[in-house]
């Protein structure tokens, strides 16, 4: 059968094909997109694959800041155990421990049972000292007895000191220290030797000298850190140095809690942790408003703008297509009568 006119192609539609969200940025709002034409359709084409991954992100920091509000309710929970238990023995105004005993050793073994598995509980969201870590892996934060400050460096004199994590074997991280280094030049010349090692140096607000390292790291090494120095600061044979790690909470053993004072201490301090983690979950629950607010927001109007152009591309088939079934068996006889002889005929 001779076929004088070949109909035209029409394309299916898959309804479940979606475009990909456009990238709005929080800090503009109200940005529009640019038009998807010429070279503009694949930046638009790119701006949705950047704005795939940031949605991505987005949900990962939601799911982080949930695991972290559990660890810190939980928390808060064996706190508030712990803070009544030693209310009652302080009423009691007898020294020692008296019948509230039971209750305080239990609190204790409790929270300190949960805090040593913090970065479990928490998705590796939470660092010691509570700060909440979203875009990086928590880091463990400490000071070394004899690198307090630079003024203590300078104070010194010139001289080199050698560090080393987890054993005298690893690799040595070598900085050099004089009279006339500025705190900028001592933090610099810090933070050079230690990139290799993850490792970071920085002044808090007290202008007091701070180590870090990935908490995963600082485990890996056993929490050791090695000096040698010129016998200045530091003994010229390498040591290991005493270090102090950051912690918002250290629980005492209850052994230690033998008199009122010591109670009392303790509680002040379970007071200021329960302040803090009260701070945390509201600024934890005021930042997951925030980026609920936004994806709810891009996402609707990606599934308005999905579905006009769906529905528009549906109409123009139906606009364009024929109105008898013509066109069909046309396309149904040709394909059942092609072969290879044929195709060849009509190529040669």
């Amino acid at each position: 059968m001779k076929i004088d006119k070949a109909p035209s192609a029409v394309s299916a539609v898959d309804p479940q094909t979606r475009r990909q969200p456009v990238r709005r940025e929080l800090a503009e709002p109200d940005e529009r997109p640019q038009a998807e034409t010429g070279e503009g359709g694949q930046s638009a084409f790119q701006g949705a694959k950047r704005a795939g991954g940031y949605s991505v992100q987005l949900n990962r920091q939601l799911t982080s800041m949930q695991s972290a509000e559990r660890f810190l309710a939980d928390l808060g929970a064996r706190l508030r155990q712990l803070k009544l238990a030693l209310s009652q023995q302080i009423s009691a105004g007898r020294q020692g421990l008296g019948r509230s005993e039971h209750a305080i050793r239990t609190a204790l073994d409790e929270t300190n049972a949960l805090l040593e598995d913090r970065s479990g509980a928490s998705a590796g969201s939470l660092d010691a000292s509570l700060r909440l870590s979203l875009n990086e892996p928590v880091r463990t934060r400490f000071s070394i007895d004899a690198l307090t400050s630079p003024e203590q460096l300078r104070a010194a004199g010139s001289e080199t000191l050698v560090f080393r994590l987890g054993n005298m074997q690893a690799e040595p991280m070598v900085v050099a220290i004089d009279e006339s280094s500025s705190d900028e030049q001592i933090l610099r010349r810090f933070n050079t030797a230690f990139a290799p090692a993850g490792m970071r140096a920085e002044l808090d607000v007290h202008g007091n000298l701070r180590f870090s390292i990935r908490e995963t790291d600082w485990q890996r090494h056993g929490g050791r850190v090695g000096v040698q120095g010129e016998g200045g600061l530091l003994p010229s044979k390498a040591a290991f140095v005493a270090v102090h790690e950051e912690r918002l909470l250290d629980l005492p053993a209850l052994e230690s809690l033998d008199s009122e004072q010591s109670m009392r201490s303790l509680l002040d301090a379970v007071v200021k942790t329960l302040d803090r983690i009260a701070r945390l979950e509201d600024q934890i629950a005021q930042r997951k408003n925030e980026i609920r607010a936004f994806l709810a927001r891009h996402t609707d109007a990606d599934e308005q703008r999905w579905a006009q152009d769906y529905a528009q591309k549906v109409f123009g088939l139906m606009q364009g297509a024929r109105s008898d079934y013509a066109a069909v068996t046309q396309a149904i006889v040709s394909q059942a009568n092609l072969n290879r002889f044929a195709v060849v005929s009509l190529l040669s």
